[in-house]
């Protein structure tokens, strides 16, 4: 047998003593978990809300002593609202920072192309915003790897479709949205279910997210003297749709999609947000008991109102938290069968009372969500909503 210098020995020595060293410190050092939004872009607005809720929930947990005698550590990726960064991003959670599971994210396009590469891992997903129907139809019958623990846009397009013509009695009703598949199918609900309520459609216009000028298309929705206008994509262009429809005297009640939630739109509409209504998940004056104690701790900590985005993001990271805590590993496979079936006692914030992460077959959380109206600058829940 070949000699070992003192050197080799050494380096060998100092391996054979190293790596349980490096094994102790992955097994107590912080336990990451992975979250991806629109921090930059045309739906930052929403992506800073939901963020809230993402840290909210860690923050919480980590005061508790963490999970599995660890602390969590949340690393975040940005996806900027685009597919290519999006799938980036998730690539890097998993490859890079291997996580168990992945909250993200609020843009559908981005949330569809992302969770196939989170399928492929065995990394489950669970909404950061995103809606639309097309992410959680992309799952395996039976078999969902992306998550979401609120309705799809069918299931809010038909809630507010039926509070149009049922809460605030208007049936002569004009749409417009967005080109993004969200404002489409929410677009595609409310025109169907209007109908089925008894409502006339009396015009439908669509827009690029991020135009600025809709002076035009106003203008022309003026002269058909709707009662209500639906309007379905981001927040940023609801507001501006909002403001300008005052400036060319457009007088009639606006209704919007989900993501004109937050007090960002009331800001942005100003004076004219008043009377807006839309359909929410949560607000800090919900029912759900579970969802007041939830908005009376984020009010003491951050000095303000707890919204349906923050809740959002507090309810995904909640759920995959405690998937994990009780499969007893940070395993991304046994999260996604836990959370398949095993969650069912698992009460959210969102919804109302008794609402529980019960996904169904296509990984979604089914109820009837709220209608907040825009009273005084606030948001407040509509009693009949």
């Amino acid at each position: 047998m070949a000699s070992l210098s003192r050197r080799h020995m050494l380096t060998i020595l100092g391996a054979s003593v190293a790596a349980p060293a490096i094994v102790r410190a992955q097994e107590t050092g912080p336990l990451k978990i992975g979250g991806m939004l629109p921090l930059s872009g045309p739906a930052s607005i929403e992506g800073h809300q939901i963020i809230r809720g993402l840290q909210f929930a860690v923050e919480e947990v980590n005061a508790k002593g963490g999970v599995f005698g660890r602390k969590l550590e949340l690393v975040m990726e940005d996806d900027e609202s685009n597919s290519t960064k999006g799938v980036t991003a998730v690539r890097k959670l998993i490859e890079r920072e291997k996580v168990p599971f992945i909250i993200g994210t609020y843009a559908s396009a981005v949330a569809v192309a992302g969770s196939k590469i989170a399928r492929e891992y065995k990394v489950p997903m669970l909404s950061g915003g995103s809606t639309a129907a097309s992410a959680t139809d992309e799952n395996p019958p039976g078999d969902p790897w992306f998550f979401r623990s609120w309705p799809d846009s069918n299931g809010q397009g038909e809630s507010t479709a039926q509070d149009i013509i049922r809460v605030l009695k208007k049936t002569k009703i004009a749409i417009i949205h967005d080109n993004t598949n969200y404002g489409l199918t929410l677009a595609e609900q409310v025109t169907r279910v209007a109908a089925a309520e008894g409502g006339t459609i009396v015009s439908k216009d669509s827009y690029n997210a991020g135009e600025q000028d809709f002076s035009s298309m106003l203008t022309k929705l003026r002269t058909q003297r709707p009662e209500a206008v639906y309007i379905g994509g981001w927040a940023g262009d609801g507001a501006n749709i909002v403001r300008q429809a005052a400036e060319v005297g457009l007088r009639t009640q606006f209704i919007g999609s989900g993501s004109m939630l937050s007090d960002d739109f009331i800001r942005l509409a100003g004076p004219a947000s008043e009377g807006f209504a839309v359909a929410t998940m949560f607000e800090s004056s919900t029912p759900n008991p579970v969802g007041r104690a939830f908005g009376d701790r984020f009010r003491e900590k951050y000095k303000a109102e707890a919204n349906t985005f923050n809740a959002l993001g507090f309810d995904s990271t909640s759920i995959a938290i405690e998937a994990m805590r009780r499969v007893g590993k940070a395993d991304g496979a046994e999260i996604q069968k836990m959370m398949k079936s095993g969650m069912k006692d698992f009460p959210l914030v969102q919804g109302p009372a008794g609402t529980t992460a019960a996904f169904n077959d296509k990984g979604s959380v089914d109820f009837r969500c709220f209608l907040a109206i825009v009273r005084n600058g606030r948001r407040s829940l509509s009693p009949v909503g």
